[in-house]
């Protein structure tokens, strides 16, 4: 038979047909190359491929937050051509963790053993955990929630993937945040453990500075301003305060099995620093003047950021039975965050 008889041969293709590069695709590649709804191979760079009018809010939306973001670029290819450093795919990081979930479950399993009948009713760390640490899983959906709002508006499906599995990791830490008070409260009912922590994060003031830059943050729609804020400003400084240092803090309050699970959340904190850095470096790549649009973001959010992080100085200092000394716990978490943004062209505001 002719070949005209069969006509799908006539489109056989050897690769991916929006594949342009001269080499076979790789596992991460073809999980996260051009896999937006919104972003197709015949974009246009004005309006949304989307299956609604152009006069749509949806499409309003994209062409207001993204494509008129204040950071510059051509969509997509400009952003399409970021990768993440790990190379994480969905498959990659459920191995991954599971792994980790695996060391946590057996860490809660000790911990519900060892410390049976070991703490009392009046110990000032019940306090202090009811105050300064449980009410973490708002804060915790907070991040969730703007990680979740770049996936949905990030310019590329790479960076979208990326921040689908940082909302993941904020769900994780909510969930055994949760099971922590859950603990606590069939232990000392009388406590009021996960019935107050909702009320201690809306109106304690060690929270409040948190709080109000986590909410400014979530009304902050243009997708670059967005990332900047939340990966290059209050998520590193958060996650240095509550999971490097709330690790020491628990660690010298023998609580090792629950500083064991902070420094496991840690290990995502760290991928999280990585992307925020890489993209960056990207997007200056792109135009140099996206670099000034990163410092005016950081210029914008740092101190509020760094106000939050200084409120916290009660948990270090008064509040637990044995305390740390918050001045070195600030020093520190600003060398991280001064490493952090060593390889942009930015820098922390003095």
């Amino acid at each position: 038979m002719s070949e005209k008889q069969y006509p799908m041969k006539e489109q056989t293709y050897r690769t991916y047909t929006t594949w342009a590069q001269r080499r076979v695709p790789t596992t991460y590649d073809v999980a996260t190359h051009r896999t937006n709804y919104d972003i197709g191979e015949r974009y246009d760079g004005e309006v949304p491929r989307l299956a609604v009018g152009t006069d749509q809010a949806l499409a309003e939306w994209y062409r207001e937050y993204r494509e008129g973001s204040s950071i510059a670029g051509e969509y997509p290819d400009d952003f399409d051509s970021w990768r993440d450093p790990r190379e994480m795919t969905y498959e990659k990081y459920n191995d991954l963790m599971d792994d980790r979930e695996s060391a946590i479950e057996t860490l809660y399993e000790q911990a519900e053993v060892l410390e049976r009948g070991t703490e009392r009713s009046d110990d000032p760390w019940l306090d202090f955990q009811k105050r300064a640490f449980l009410p973490l899983r708002y804060p915790c959906h907070g991040l969730q929630m703007l990680a979740s709002y770049l996936t949905m508006v990030a310019p590329s499906s790479t960076i979208s993937t990326a921040m689908t599995l940082q909302a993941t990791d904020e769900i994780r830490r909510q969930e055994r945040l949760a099971r922590r008070a859950s603990q606590l409260k069939k232990e000392f009912p009388e406590r009021g453990f996960t019935e107050n922590e909702r009320e201690i994060w809306e109106e304690d003031e060690m929270w409040q500075p948190f709080r109000k830059v986590i909410e400014e943050l979530l009304v902050e729609y243009d997708w670059g301003k967005s990332f900047v804020g939340t990966n290059l400003v209050l998520k590193p400084l958060f996650d240095e305060l509550f999971l490097a240092h709330y690790s020491e803090l628990f660690e010298a309050n023998d609580s090792d099995l629950y500083a064991q699970v902070l420094d496991n959340f840690y290990l995502d904190s760290d991928r999280s620093r990585e992307i925020g850095a890489s993209v960056a470096e990207h997007l200056v790549g792109i135009d140099e003047s996206n670099g000034v649009v990163i410092q005016e973001t950081i210029d914008e959010y740092y101190p509020a950021c760094e106000d939050a992080v200084r409120a916290f100085r009660p948990a270090f200092e008064s509040m637990p039975p044995e305390t740390l000394p918050f001045d070195d716990v600030m020093e520190d978490i600003e060398r991280k965050y001064d490493a952090m943004l060593a390889d942009v062209p930015v820098q922390r505001p003095s």
